[in-house]
């Protein structure tokens, strides 16, 4: 994930302390898939070097101000990200802004925050960086009311810009700036990278009891890379559903994972990557088997509940007509077997929608596992249709090349 340029607007930073945009571009840096921040309050005190206290503070403010959020389980997500693929095509929908370096280094930090601010808006915000992306502006739009800045005269919008010009490249004169791009000694500082996939992934290690201090780094990059292949084409709800799936049947299968578990638990040095032979592209080849076979698992399990759903939504019905008090219970079970019961539906249409999109693309894995596939229950019909029309179109060109 990468940081949104609207983070960086000037006219959303006038009352943000030094701590609070740090705790910004942090959650930036360390969210991962939809968002979703895998550290905690305590964590994320100690990369901040202050107290939990202030972090829940801070949050609390940034959730009101609609950059962050919390789902039903308490889980913490950062909103002002852009998700980008390690090979993306060039778009105007997947411009980020990058986190360099020098934007929390002490001589930053220590100029006036108008300067910071302004700054700020040009590289995070206009992404003057980027070769060739110049900027003009009016210097009265700097100042007053409405200005950009937290100023109210021409002659601090002045001071400003002279004093901007430390960390960018900056025409002045009577009415207008132009922002030309950043100094070479502050890009040469560097850029913070993206962290939130492997933290993401190696969190999920731990949940399902994975010894992540002998996995090595470059299995858990590959890993990633089909979680983000997952999150890319089927969204977020959809994709950490079946890696939790993965990893479950990975750890509930051990002897068949031994062959994963040789993969993952190496030095990173070990690893042979030539041209005859990619020990790393192995890795991501059997885990996204794990995970298709884990999307196919989660559609048989989902499916057995909505027949148990449907049978203890069947009892209750059937015992409507007894005394006033078994009949009260009896309609209360009714309605939460029916609240279940969408729940679970709303689930196998998801992975019947994600399957047929596949199933366009790549139908042989579905050829393959048509025997359990036709057993699942009516949200998957199209999807068994498409197999079996396709099966019989295999079989006609068969026959017709045999008859030829």
């Amino acid at each position: 994930m990468k940081h949104h340029p609207d983070l960086f607007d000037a006219q959303t930073l006038h009352h943000d302390t030094r701590l609070l945009f740090k705790l910004k571009l942090l959650l930036g840096t360390v969210c991962a898939y939809g968002g979703e921040v895998p550290l905690s309050q305590t964590e994320l005190a100690k990369r901040m070097g202050t107290s939990t206290y202030r972090i829940r503070i801070l949050l609390h403010k940034l959730e009101h101000e609609g950059i962050i959020h919390y789902n039903n389980a308490g889980t913490l997500f950062f909103d002002r990200y852009i998700f980008v693929r390690d090979q993306a095509e060039f778009s105007q929908e997947t411009l980020y802004a990058k986190n360099f370096a020098f934007f929390t280094c002490d001589e930053f930090l220590s100029e006036d925050r108008n300067v910071q601010r302004f700054v700020l808006h040009y590289v995070g915000k206009e992404l003057i960086y980027i070769p060739g992306n110049f900027r003009w502006g009016y210097i009265n739009d700097l100042y007053g009311p409405t200005g950009l800045l937290n100023i109210r005269t021409p002659k601090e919008a002045i001071t400003i810009l002279k004093k901007a010009s430390k960390y960018l490249k900056i025409k002045i004169h009577t009415e207008n700036f132009q922002v030309l791009n950043v100094h070479s000694k502050w890009i040469d500082m560097g850029e913070i990278y993206s962290e939130g996939a492997e933290l993401w992934v190696t969190k999920q290690l731990i949940k399902h009891r994975f010894c992540c201090d002998f996995i090595s780094r470059k299995a858990v990059w590959q890993i990633a890379k089909v979680m983000e292949d997952y999150y890319a084409k089927f969204g977020y709800e959809y994709a950490t559903e079946i890696f939790d799936h993965a990893l479950f049947s990975i750890q509930n299968y051990k002897r068949r994972s031994q062959t994963f578990f040789n993969m993952i638990y190496r030095e990173d040095s070990s690893y042979i990557v030539n041209e005859e032979q990619n020990e790393l592209n192995e890795i991501s080849a059997y885990f996204r088997s794990v995970m298709e076979s884990a999307e196919l698992n989660y559609a048989v399990q989902l499916s057995v509940e909505l027949e148990q759903i449907k049978q203890k939504k069947h009892m209750a019905e059937t015992n409507l007509s007894a005394n006033d008090e078994i009949s009260m219970m009896n309609q209360e079970l009714i309605e939460a077997a029916h609240s279940q019961h969408v729940k679970v539906w709303d689930k196998l249409r998801l992975i019947h929608s994600c399957w047929l999109n596949r199933f366009r693309q790549h139908p042989e894995w579905f050829i393959r596992h048509y025997y359990r596939i036709r057993t699942l229950p009516a949200p998957m019909l199209e999807i068994k249709m498409e197999i079996e029309k396709y099966m019989n179109g295999q079989k006609n060109t068969r026959s017709q090349a045999h008859i030829v």
